[in-house]
């Protein structure tokens, strides 16, 4: 139910970047952050195959992946699966403060509205993408930002903006990958407002470009060697881009995605921390 190699590279990004902004953080809170932030995700999937099971099971690619429609799982053994991993999670943030573990809070609460039958934010046009924008991302990089730190900077605010631009677009992404089995769902999101084929070509650019609006904050709020290294490593992956063919284009912010997240995220860690030191 974790589904966990769909998301761990943008959390180990999220978190990357939220050291980045907040210097003062310790190897271990790094980890507590990222354990914890991990484990809020696991939520926001899991919840998200509780309340689909039923709609899963007439789609024959989820009805394997789905374990309550395979039968691995009952429902109730699923939700207390899923809500163990909330509290865990905010459990892990608890040393930050009372404003750490709020943030996080909000996250789960997002992330269970979306999904949840009663009121299934991913059924409302818009309402969708800023609420996926906010619980898969944002949050994530706000709580590590925030943690043990005085106030929020402007850059690191700035960031989150792109941040929620880059998970609103992985969102239209997968609405219109599940078109078809979201119509016969009844789930009116917001690719069923739009002529989703003159969407499609634009999304590599709303992944790609807001990212590269992040990295330019990381260049400001880093110095010396770290700015040279990071810097050229941006420009470089910023070419491979643009020459690139439009179907390796696609690849790289679907398929390769995770990998390249949590490389990325990874590295600007390894650089930042021994660059510094």
């Amino acid at each position: 139910m974790s589904r966990v190699e769909e998301f761990h590279g943008n959390t180990i990004a999220l978190v990357a970047l939220g050291a980045v902004f907040n210097p003062r953080l310790s190897a271990g809170d790094i980890a507590l952050l990222f354990f914890g932030n991990l484990l809020l995700t696991i939520f926001a999937f899991a919840i998200n195959d509780v309340e689909d099971a039923e709609d899963d099971a007439k789609d024959p690619a989820k009805v394997v992946r789905n374990p309550i429609c395979a039968g691995l799982l009952t429902p109730v053994q699923a939700l207390a699966l899923s809500w163990l991993s909330a509290v865990v999670g905010l459990a892990l943030l608890v040393p930050f403060g009372a404003r750490v573990v709020l943030l996080g809070a909000l996250n789960v609460a997002l992330g269970f509205a979306y999904s949840s039958k009663r009121i299934r934010l991913k059924a409302m046009p818009y309402i969708d993408l800023v609420s996926h924008g906010l619980f898969l991302g944002t949050l994530q990089f706000l709580t590590v930002t925030y943690a043990r730190a005085p106030e929020l900077p402007a850059s690191a605010a700035l960031c989150a903006l792109f941040i929620c631009t880059i998970s609103m677009a992985g969102d239209l992404w997968n609405e219109i990958r599940d078109y078809d089995v979201d119509r016969k769902t009844g789930i009116r999101n917001t690719a069923s407002v739009f002529d989703v084929r003159r969407i499609e070509p634009i999304l590599p650019h709303l992944f790609v470009w807001p990212s590269v609006g992040v990295a330019g904050l990381v260049l400001l709020n880093l110095s010396g060697t770290q700015r040279m290294i990071v810097g050229i490593v941006a420009v470089a992956l910023c070419l491979v881009f643009v020459l690139v063919p439009a179907g390796l284009k696609k690849r790289m912010v679907t398929d390769q995605a995770q990998p390249l997240a949590a490389l990325a995220g990874l590295a600007l860690l390894v650089v930042c921390r021994v660059a510094s030191a």
